[in-house]
């Protein structure tokens, strides 16, 4: 009797431990898995950020093209060259040289950004222009110049090679614009508001860059394609020294100032028109009341 009792006693003993201990590994377990849940989730949004930043990473890095592309690229593509001068043209007909200038400009398909005229006291006109003319027609232009009946007195012509940052340009857009379709499709692929909010501001500082770029290649591709050539053109009279002219242009600047100084005194005379007209009344006021007064002493003399 007391080996039963001792052996369900034992036995009571052994079931109260085997279950705390099963409490016990259920309670250690619960918040292992808590965490490790909780882990996953932070490595989740961690590789949510991090696919963002690896993007905007990336797409940096596509920006910075290597040289060896930029020089494949210059191989295959003609270079890009600026080019701009200057030149003086002394001519003995200003006016016909004008027209002349006039005339090719327009026919190799140019046209003026500025022009301006000056006369000067010697009634000598001069001119002062800046064409754009197209880069391929440059040479032939400036050589008809040369071959004509004016003088160049001088002529300065420059080149830039703007190859390297035109090409360079071109590459960034190319990403640019590449990752700018890949953020615009991950829009309706966005989980939640933050994410898409995100996605928006890529967007918009690539569309900002590449407006900006796109500007710069179009001022870039202006000056590439149609050179500058600033001239400056006058009559040959006024490149003389002081007393040199000769005889028949003094005779022929005589002519000039007698015919200024006659239309000056021709309208000095016509404004002064208000003096002669309220003289013009005075006069024929005096000599009316003088007739009148002679009129009078007259009829006196008479009937005395």
């Amino acid at each position: 009797m007391k080996r039963t009792t001792i052996a369900l006693a034992l036995s009571f003993v052994l079931l109260a431990s085997a279950s705390c201990n099963q409490s016990r590994e259920q309670e250690v377990s619960m918040p292992e898995m808590d965490h490790t849940e909780a882990v996953n989730r932070n490595d989740s949004d961690q590789s949510k950020s991090l696919r963002l930043k690896g993007s905007d990473a990336a797409a940096a890095a596509s920006d910075a093209p290597t040289e060896n592309t930029i020089e494949r690229s210059q191989s295959v593509n003609k270079p890009k060259i600026i080019r701009e001068g200057n030149i003086s043209i002394e001519s003995k007909d200003v006016k016909t040289t004008k027209k002349n200038l006039d005339q090719q400009l327009k026919q190799m398909g140019g046209y003026y950004e500025r022009e301006s005229a000056n006369t000067d006291n010697n009634n000598q006109i001069s001119y002062d222009l800046v064409m754009r003319i197209p880069s391929d027609k440059l040479d032939g232009f400036l050589t008809s110049i040369e071959n004509g009946k004016d003088k160049i007195t001088s002529k300065s012509l420059t080149s830039e090679d703007v190859s390297l940052q035109y090409y360079d340009l071109e590459s960034r857009l190319k990403s640019k614009r590449a990752y700018l379709e890949r953020y615009q499709g991950m829009v309706s692929s966005a989980k939640n508001v933050k994410e898409l909010l995100e996605i928006q501001e890529q967007i918009r500082q690539l569309q900002e860059e590449i407006d900006s770029s796109e500007s710069v290649m179009r001022n870039l591709s202006g000056q590439v394609n149609y050179s500058s050539l600033r001239i400056n053109l006058f009559d040959y009279q006024s490149n003389l020294p002081m007393g040199s002219n000769s005889f028949w242009s003094r005779v022929k600047s005589s002519f000039g100032f007698g015919g200024d100084l006659i239309a000056n005194i021709v309208l000095g005379i016509i404004g002064l028109w208000p003096i002669f007209l309220i003289g013009s009344v005075v006069v024929f006021l005096v000599l009316r009341w003088r007739n009148r007064r002679k009129e009078r002493f007259q009829s006196r003399n008479q009937s005395l």
